[in-house]
């Protein structure tokens, strides 16, 4: 229950300290639970010149889960199978990223950030966000 509140808290501080989508700085987008997994959370990318900090955390993870995400040709009720980028497996909740591409080169591309349920279920969809602008 207290990682779900830190959890909660961290994704509610990001969205609301967070610039608008079109202004220069951090971005938020929503993930939502699929499959009946409960697994909402957030998607905050972050410029870092040529490079991006994508950061993902899942409120309602399983506790111990390792669950792999990635970047997709979407949107999530489309969503293409094949990764486009990989990011760090969520781990208890949380991934964090450093990603070789500049963050206009994931925004408003037509892309979406999908976890996955685990290495071994890597088809069971538990959550998606399309990163929109």
């Amino acid at each position: 229950m207290k990682r779900l509140l830190i959890l909660a808290s961290i994704v509610a501080a990001v969205a609301l300290l967070a610039p608008p989508a079109n202004a220069a700085g951090s971005q938020v987008f929503a993930l939502t639970a699929q499959n009946g997994s409960g697994e909402n959370g957030a998607v905050i990318l972050t410029p870092l010149g040529d490079k991006t900090r994508v950061m993902v955390a899942i409120a309602n993870a399983p506790t111990g889960a390792i669950q792999p995400v990635h970047f997709h040709v979407g949107p999530c009720a489309t969503l293409n199978p094949k990764p486009m980028y990989p990011l760090k497996n969520v781990d208890d909740g949380i991934s964090t990223t450093i990603l070789n591409i500049p963050i206009d080169k994931l925004v408003g591309q037509g892309l979406a950030v999908n976890v996955h349920k685990s290495g071994a279920e890597i088809g069971v969809y538990t959550s998606c966000g399309n990163i929109g602008k």
